[in-house]
């Protein structure tokens, strides 16, 4: 097979791997996998979030959030409270055993080491040139 040039989306690939599996060891130690780990962040910042704009939030259909949502609760780290508004909805919540400040720091950590050496303009651009990337590919998966 002949040697090809790496892509950028080779690169993109190989970076999201890269970071998964690490978030994938960290979560594991703290008895969750990855889909729960990523639910018990987006319920930290988002405290008191229906199910469906959870399940948006995380690009998930509602019935993989709802089974994700009841091991959470099982395990004691997430609960959910109906919306006095709207009695058939809930609200979703982190308990007071929830072990998410472990996740946040290493989201922390990860954030930092891959910035290291790269010059804030540089950032900058990145971050541009990303979120610009993110948008077309929100509207190839549309066509």
């Amino acid at each position: 097979m002949a040697d090809r040039p790496v892509t950028l989306f080779d690169e993109l690939l190989s970076l999201t791997r890269t970071i998964r599996s690490a978030f994938e060891l960290r979560v594991k130690r703290l008895d969750l996998t990855y889909a729960r780990a990523r639910l018990l962040t987006t319920i930290g910042r988002n405290p008191g979030a229906s199910q469906a704009e959870l399940a948006a939030a995380l690009e998930i259909e509602t019935p993989t959030l709802k089974r994700l949502l009841d091991a959470l609760e099982a395990q004691g780290l997430a609960q959910r409270r109906l919306l006095e508004s709207d009695a058939r909805k809930h609200a979703v919540f982190l308990t007071d055993t929830t072990r998410i400040a472990p996740l946040l720091r290493f989201r922390g950590e990860v954030d930092a080491a891959l910035v290291e050496g790269v010059p804030p303009e540089d950032l900058e651009t990145t971050r541009r040139v990303l979120a610009r990337m993110t948008a077309n590919a929100q509207r190839i998966s549309r066509e």
